[in-house]
């Protein structure tokens, strides 16, 4: 598999304070990675260092095939677009104007592309309209209208839909579903709304603290966060030998509680379950949201 981006033990520390611990990470070309974590855990300070706003404190990492510390990883960045805490716009600019600024900056030889990426992102109606009263959304479609001058391979969105109603947020979720459908952008989003990344991201990587908990597919995410029914009983080990014989895929939680990923008929259920000599105490519909598989996989309460 190939890889925009892959980093081994990076490490960055602030003094005494450990931002990154030895995080391994990989993002595969052509995914929308979706970048998992509290406020805190070291998402934006990865994202710093991908960018070069930042040195690794020990560590490596490679951006397109390139090393950190090759001279060859100035080459590398320019295939990379961002859109870093806040777009960067200029409010007192139209949003024309605002690209054409961005090609100067990038050194490009024509402003060609900027109408293009205007009706790619939707904002070819805003004619003479400053930036500074464009909406959130607006000017978070700037930012990305921004990150997609010069071409880009790979584009870097921190906590995009951030403060968006949810018309925004929708709007933000498509143009990025179509910049990676169509046009085969990889995508790194870190951000908080985890059910809405739920509704895009191919891949998955969770961090606390500086460490890189899990990393996963989405297919493998779905998996965890499938339908089951839930059920408490007396003994998950007699549980376990009626799931066998009935050949139901089954999860044990504790030695009380089970998700069985099953459909059946309770009354034939709890009939299997008194000759075996085990009661069903409780059972309900279960369906874990992205949410609550980041909490359990933390092992408690967060603020993501």
């Amino acid at each position: 598999m190939e890889y925009v981006f892959k980093c081994e033990n990076l490490s960055k520390k602030y003094g005494n304070f450990t931002a990154l611990d030895k995080l391994n990470l990989s993002i595969p070309k052509g995914s929308i990675y979706g970048f998992v974590g509290k406020n805190g855990a070291g998402k934006t300070t990865l994202i710093r260092l991908l960018c070069g706003l930042q040195t690794p404190t020990s560590g490596s990492f490679e951006l397109m095939g390139i090393k950190n510390d090759d001279k060859k990883i100035t080459e590398s960045r320019k295939r990379l677009g961002a859109v870093v805490e806040a777009p960067a716009i200029y409010k007192d600019m139209t949003a024309r104007d605002n690209l054409i600024q961005q090609c100067l900056l990038l050194g490009l030889p024509d402003f060609d592309m900027v109408d293009e990426l205007l009706d790619l992102v939707g904002l070819a109606g805003t004619g003479k309209k400053k930036a500074g009263k464009f909406s959130l959304g607006m000017r978070q479609r700037l930012g990305i209208a921004i990150a997609l001058c010069g071409n880009p391979d790979f584009i870097v969105l921190d906590e995009p839909t951030n403060g968006l109603d949810p018309y925004g947020i929708i709007e933000i979720r498509e143009l990025i579903l179509k910049l990676n459908r169509e046009l085969g952008i990889t995508f790194l989003i870190s951000s908080h709304i985890l059910d809405e990344l739920g509704r895009i991201a191919t891949h998955y990587g969770f961090i606390d603290k500086g460490h890189l908990v899990r990393e996963m597919s989405g297919e493998e995410l779905k998996k965890e966060c499938r339908k089951s029914v839930r059920m408490t009983v007396d003994d998950t080990k007699i549980l376990s030998k009626v799931m066998e014989e009935k050949d139901y895929e089954y999860k044990i939680i504790d030695d009380k509680t089970a998700d069985v990923y099953a459909e059946f008929i309770f009354s034939d259920l709890a009939k299997d379950f008194e000759k075996a000599g085990c009661r069903i105490i409780t059972m309900e519909e279960h369906d874990e949201s992205l949410e609550a598989f980041y909490l359990s996989l933390l092992g408690g309460e967060t603020n993501v």
